[in-house]
């Protein structure tokens, strides 16, 4: 019979791989580049957190080197992967990527205008 930890592993491993596959999927289906990476952004995030966990606690047993390891990827992700996302997003913005023709508001129009020559007056 499995002990508990082995069920959390496989938990925690399952659940992340789930969350992998789908941002897979929404990278193929989603219409436009802002889309493909909010499915990157936030279920990719949570997919690869989810199976560092997995490792973590599948590996570390009673080695403290390997939770802090764990818990420092797990920090590192949190950190870099919300930010990179955001960057990407504004470049695609300011380099006029095209947006999705069911895209029906853009709300950054009047504040971050892709050329200077574009800036619309706030009254």
């Amino acid at each position: 019979m499995p002990s508990f930890t082995e069920i959390l592993v496989a938990g925690l491993c399952l659940l992340g791989t789930f969350l992998i596959v789908l941002t897979g999927v929404g990278l193929v289906r989603f219409p436009d580049v802002f889309c493909r990476m909010h499915a990157a952004g936030k279920a990719g995030t949570l997919g690869v957190i989810l199976v560092v966990l997995g490792a973590t606690v599948h590996f570390a047993g009673t080695d403290q080197d390997i939770w802090m390891r764990g818990i420092l990827a797990v920090f590192f992700q949190l950190l870099t992967s919300p930010a990179a996302t955001h960057l990407l997003a504004r470049a695609a913005y300011l380099c006029d990527y095209p947006l999705s023709e069911r895209t029906a508001v853009d709300e950054l129009r009047g504040y971050l205008p892709s050329r200077p020559d574009q800036v619309f007056n706030q009254e």
